[in-house]
Protein backbone atom coordinates (compact mmCIF):
# COMPACT_ATOMS: atom_id res chain seq x y z
CA UNK A 1 0.00 0.00 0.00
CA UNK A 2 0.95 3.65 -0.97
CA UNK A 3 2.58 6.07 1.62
CA UNK A 4 -0.08 9.18 1.14
CA UNK A 5 2.08 11.08 2.95
CA UNK A 6 4.49 11.02 0.12
CA UNK A 7 2.24 11.35 -2.86
CA UNK A 8 0.63 14.76 -4.33
CA UNK A 9 -3.07 15.28 -3.93
CA UNK A 10 -4.78 15.84 -7.22
CA UNK A 11 -4.79 19.32 -6.10
CA UNK A 12 -1.23 19.55 -5.39
CA UNK A 13 -0.34 18.33 -8.91
CA UNK A 14 -3.05 20.73 -10.64
CA UNK A 15 -1.27 23.82 -8.36
CA UNK A 16 2.22 22.32 -9.58
CA UNK A 17 1.64 22.34 -13.27
CA UNK A 18 -1.24 24.36 -13.85
CA UNK A 19 -3.36 21.54 -15.56
CA UNK A 20 -6.64 21.63 -14.30
CA UNK A 21 -8.27 18.83 -11.56
CA UNK A 22 -11.38 18.34 -14.76
CA UNK A 23 -8.50 17.76 -17.33
CA UNK A 24 -5.95 15.73 -14.86
CA UNK A 25 -9.38 13.28 -14.71
CA UNK A 26 -9.98 13.13 -18.22
CA UNK A 27 -6.27 11.81 -18.46
CA UNK A 28 -6.92 9.20 -16.10
CA UNK A 29 -9.96 8.23 -17.43
CA UNK A 30 -8.21 7.55 -21.48
CA UNK A 31 -5.28 6.13 -19.13
CA UNK A 32 -3.01 8.23 -20.43
CA UNK A 33 -1.74 9.39 -16.99
CA UNK A 34 -3.27 7.12 -14.29
CA UNK A 35 -2.77 8.63 -10.68
CA UNK A 36 -0.15 6.40 -8.37
CA UNK A 37 -3.11 5.61 -5.80
CA UNK A 38 -6.49 5.84 -6.05
CA UNK A 39 -7.53 5.57 -2.10
CA UNK A 40 -10.32 3.38 -2.16
CA UNK A 41 -12.26 4.76 0.75
CA UNK A 42 -12.41 8.52 -0.60
CA UNK A 43 -11.61 7.60 -4.34
CA UNK A 44 -9.18 10.95 -3.90
CA UNK A 45 -5.86 10.42 -6.80
CA UNK A 46 -2.81 10.52 -5.87
CA UNK A 47 0.71 11.12 -7.94
CA UNK A 48 4.09 11.30 -7.82
CA UNK A 49 6.54 14.28 -8.70
CA UNK A 50 7.64 12.30 -11.36
CA UNK A 51 3.66 12.21 -12.46
CA UNK A 52 3.81 16.07 -12.34
CA UNK A 53 6.62 16.36 -14.94
CA UNK A 54 4.67 14.35 -17.26
CA UNK A 55 2.03 16.13 -16.48
CA UNK A 56 3.96 19.40 -18.45
CA UNK A 57 4.35 16.89 -21.23
CA UNK A 58 0.83 16.56 -21.87
CA UNK A 59 0.44 19.76 -21.91
CA UNK A 60 3.06 20.86 -23.69
CA UNK A 61 1.17 18.15 -26.40
CA UNK A 62 -2.28 20.38 -25.83
CA UNK A 63 -0.95 23.42 -26.54
CA UNK A 64 0.63 21.69 -30.01
CA UNK A 65 -2.77 20.76 -30.70
CA UNK A 66 -1.14 16.98 -30.96
CA UNK A 67 -4.83 14.76 -30.01
CA UNK A 68 -4.10 12.94 -26.82
CA UNK A 69 -4.78 9.82 -27.73
CA UNK A 70 -2.33 9.77 -30.48
CA UNK A 71 0.04 10.44 -27.63
CA UNK A 72 -0.31 7.04 -26.41
CA UNK A 73 1.54 5.66 -29.46
CA UNK A 74 4.53 7.07 -28.11
CA UNK A 75 4.23 5.07 -24.93
CA UNK A 76 5.06 1.31 -24.56
CA UNK A 77 3.30 -1.23 -22.50
CA UNK A 78 6.01 -0.25 -19.64
CA UNK A 79 5.27 3.19 -19.60
CA UNK A 80 8.38 4.06 -21.42
CA UNK A 81 7.98 7.49 -23.12
CA UNK A 82 9.74 7.49 -26.71
CA UNK A 83 11.09 11.32 -26.39
CA UNK A 84 12.66 11.34 -29.84
CA UNK A 85 9.87 10.77 -31.62
CA UNK A 86 7.62 12.55 -29.51
CA UNK A 87 9.93 15.70 -30.34
CA UNK A 88 10.36 15.06 -34.22
CA UNK A 89 6.33 14.31 -34.16
CA UNK A 90 5.99 17.76 -32.18
CA UNK A 91 8.24 19.82 -33.81
CA UNK A 92 6.35 19.20 -37.38
CA UNK A 93 3.22 20.11 -35.85
CA UNK A 94 4.61 23.16 -34.20
CA UNK A 95 6.20 24.01 -38.28
CA UNK A 96 2.90 23.57 -39.27
CA UNK A 97 1.27 26.21 -36.69
CA UNK A 98 4.02 28.36 -37.45
CA UNK A 99 3.08 28.62 -41.17
CA UNK A 100 -0.58 29.22 -40.39
CA UNK A 101 -0.11 31.85 -37.73
CA UNK A 102 2.28 33.59 -40.86
CA UNK A 103 -0.46 32.91 -43.42
CA UNK A 104 -2.77 34.51 -40.78
CA UNK A 105 -0.33 37.83 -40.56
CA UNK A 106 0.12 38.34 -43.90
CA UNK A 107 -3.63 37.69 -44.44
CA UNK A 108 -4.22 40.64 -42.13
CA UNK A 109 -1.37 43.35 -43.65
CA UNK A 110 -2.84 42.68 -47.08
CA UNK A 111 -6.52 43.48 -45.64
CA UNK A 112 -5.32 46.48 -44.15
CA UNK A 113 -3.72 47.28 -47.26
CA UNK A 114 -7.00 47.19 -49.03
CA UNK A 115 -8.63 49.19 -45.93
CA UNK A 116 -5.73 52.04 -46.77
CA UNK A 117 -6.47 51.54 -50.68
CA UNK A 118 -10.19 52.11 -49.83
CA UNK A 119 -9.93 55.03 -47.13
CA UNK A 120 -7.91 56.80 -49.57
CA UNK A 121 -10.46 57.13 -52.20
CA UNK A 122 -13.54 57.37 -50.23
CA UNK A 123 -14.41 60.67 -51.07
CA UNK A 124 -13.36 60.83 -54.50
CA UNK A 125 -16.43 60.40 -57.08
CA UNK A 126 -14.11 59.47 -59.56
CA UNK A 127 -10.83 58.64 -59.41
CA UNK A 128 -7.61 56.65 -61.61
CA UNK A 129 -5.70 54.66 -59.91
CA UNK A 130 -2.67 51.83 -61.25
CA UNK A 131 -4.04 48.03 -61.38
CA UNK A 132 -2.28 44.62 -62.32
CA UNK A 133 -2.68 41.88 -64.98
CA UNK A 134 -4.82 39.63 -63.77
CA UNK A 135 -6.84 36.21 -63.95
CA UNK A 136 -10.55 35.67 -63.79
CA UNK A 137 -12.67 32.55 -63.88
CA UNK A 138 -15.59 33.83 -65.93
CA UNK A 139 -18.96 32.56 -66.10
CA UNK A 140 -21.41 34.04 -68.88
CA UNK A 141 -24.39 36.13 -67.91
CA UNK A 142 -27.31 36.21 -70.50
CA UNK A 143 -29.14 38.84 -68.85
CA UNK A 144 -28.52 42.51 -67.25
CA UNK A 145 -27.02 41.66 -63.56
CA UNK A 146 -29.91 43.36 -61.57
CA UNK A 147 -32.25 40.72 -63.49
CA UNK A 148 -30.03 37.56 -61.89
CA UNK A 149 -30.07 36.07 -58.40
CA UNK A 150 -26.28 36.98 -57.34
CA UNK A 151 -26.31 33.86 -55.09
CA UNK A 152 -27.18 31.59 -57.51
CA UNK A 153 -24.26 32.67 -59.22
CA UNK A 154 -21.67 32.72 -56.97
CA UNK A 155 -22.77 29.16 -56.58
CA UNK A 156 -20.85 28.61 -59.88
CA UNK A 157 -17.38 29.22 -58.08
CA UNK A 158 -17.41 26.78 -55.48
CA UNK A 159 -15.58 23.97 -57.07
CA UNK A 160 -12.76 26.22 -58.18
CA UNK A 161 -9.61 24.18 -56.12
CA UNK A 162 -6.75 27.06 -54.46
CA UNK A 163 -3.61 25.76 -53.05
CA UNK A 164 -3.15 25.90 -48.81
CA UNK A 165 -1.36 29.16 -49.60
CA UNK A 166 -3.67 31.01 -52.14
CA UNK A 167 -6.59 30.45 -49.72
CA UNK A 168 -5.36 33.10 -47.62
CA UNK A 169 -4.88 35.46 -50.63
CA UNK A 170 -7.58 38.47 -51.10
CA UNK A 171 -8.84 36.96 -54.16
CA UNK A 172 -11.51 39.52 -56.27
CA UNK A 173 -14.63 38.14 -57.26
CA UNK A 174 -17.91 40.13 -59.38
CA UNK A 175 -18.94 41.44 -62.06
CA UNK A 176 -17.41 41.85 -65.88
CA UNK A 177 -18.62 43.42 -68.67
CA UNK A 178 -16.99 43.80 -72.12
CA UNK A 179 -18.75 46.60 -73.75
CA UNK A 180 -17.97 47.00 -77.77
CA UNK A 181 -19.88 48.26 -80.58
CA UNK A 182 -21.67 45.13 -81.47
CA UNK A 183 -23.00 45.26 -77.77
CA UNK A 184 -21.97 44.56 -74.35
CA UNK A 185 -20.97 41.04 -72.90
CA UNK A 186 -21.95 40.01 -69.21
CA UNK A 187 -19.78 37.59 -67.17
CA UNK A 188 -19.87 36.83 -63.11
CA UNK A 189 -15.98 36.07 -62.06
CA UNK A 190 -13.58 34.30 -59.38
CA UNK A 191 -9.74 35.80 -59.54
CA UNK A 192 -7.11 33.30 -59.98
CA UNK A 193 -3.66 33.93 -58.87
CA UNK A 194 -2.26 32.41 -61.49
CA UNK A 195 -2.47 31.69 -65.19
CA UNK A 196 -4.64 28.57 -66.24
CA UNK A 197 -5.09 27.29 -69.75
CA UNK A 198 -9.16 27.27 -70.10
CA UNK A 199 -11.71 28.51 -72.21
CA UNK A 200 -13.22 30.09 -68.71
CA UNK A 201 -10.07 32.12 -68.07
CA UNK A 202 -9.89 35.81 -69.42
CA UNK A 203 -7.02 37.80 -68.48
CA UNK A 204 -7.61 41.14 -67.17
CA UNK A 205 -5.36 43.82 -68.70
CA UNK A 206 -3.08 45.62 -66.63
CA UNK A 207 -3.33 49.41 -66.57
CA UNK A 208 -4.55 52.93 -65.21
CA UNK A 209 -8.34 52.22 -64.49
CA UNK A 210 -10.73 54.84 -64.11
CA UNK A 211 -12.83 54.15 -60.69
CA UNK A 212 -15.67 55.00 -58.29
CA UNK A 213 -17.00 53.41 -54.68
CA UNK A 214 -21.11 52.58 -54.39
CA UNK A 215 -22.98 51.24 -52.03
CA UNK A 216 -25.16 49.86 -55.00
CA UNK A 217 -24.48 47.87 -57.78
CA UNK A 218 -23.85 50.29 -60.77
CA UNK A 219 -21.99 48.52 -63.94
CA UNK A 220 -25.25 48.30 -65.73
CA UNK A 221 -24.64 51.91 -65.85
CA UNK A 222 -20.99 52.23 -66.46
CA UNK A 223 -21.33 54.31 -69.75
CA UNK A 224 -23.13 57.16 -67.75
CA UNK A 225 -20.99 56.78 -64.73
CA UNK A 226 -17.84 57.26 -66.81
CA UNK A 227 -19.25 59.39 -69.58
CA UNK A 228 -16.90 62.14 -69.04
CA UNK A 229 -13.76 59.95 -68.91
CA UNK A 230 -14.60 57.84 -71.73
CA UNK A 231 -15.20 60.50 -74.23
CA UNK A 232 -17.71 58.55 -76.33
CA UNK A 233 -15.43 55.31 -76.19
CA UNK A 234 -17.20 51.89 -77.07
CA UNK A 235 -14.59 49.51 -76.74
CA UNK A 236 -13.79 49.25 -72.52
CA UNK A 237 -13.96 46.89 -70.07
CA UNK A 238 -15.92 47.43 -66.77
CA UNK A 239 -15.30 45.46 -63.02
CA UNK A 240 -17.56 45.41 -60.27
CA UNK A 241 -15.75 43.93 -56.99
CA UNK A 242 -16.19 44.17 -53.06
CA UNK A 243 -13.70 46.19 -51.39
CA UNK A 244 -12.58 46.51 -48.09
CA UNK A 245 -13.54 49.21 -45.58
CA UNK A 246 -12.73 49.82 -41.88
CA UNK A 247 -16.38 49.81 -41.14
CA UNK A 248 -17.47 46.96 -42.91
CA UNK A 249 -21.25 46.52 -43.40
CA UNK A 250 -21.40 43.02 -43.79
CA UNK A 251 -25.35 43.12 -45.84
CA UNK A 252 -24.08 46.65 -47.88
CA UNK A 253 -20.64 45.82 -48.80
CA UNK A 254 -19.03 48.90 -50.43
CA UNK A 255 -18.29 47.83 -54.33
CA UNK A 256 -15.77 49.30 -56.64
CA UNK A 257 -16.38 49.94 -60.28
CA UNK A 258 -13.38 50.04 -62.50
CA UNK A 259 -13.17 50.74 -65.76
CA UNK A 260 -10.28 50.99 -68.79
CA UNK A 261 -10.44 51.30 -72.07
CA UNK A 262 -9.29 48.70 -74.98
CA UNK A 263 -7.66 49.21 -78.03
Amino acid sequence: MQDKNKLLSIGDIAKLTGATIKALRYYDRIKLLEPMYIDPTSKYRYYTFDQAYFVSIIMFCVELDIPLKELTKFIDENKTIDFSALLVYGKGIAEQKLKKLQQGLQFIDNVEQKIALSKEYQNQPIYSRDIPEKFFYVVPINTPFDEIDRFEVLLSFLDLEYSEEDEWELTEYGYLCEYSPTGVRRYAFAELLEYKESENIKVIPAGKYFCTQTRTSKIENTPKVFEEHLKGENSFLAIETEIFASKYEINKPINELRVIELY
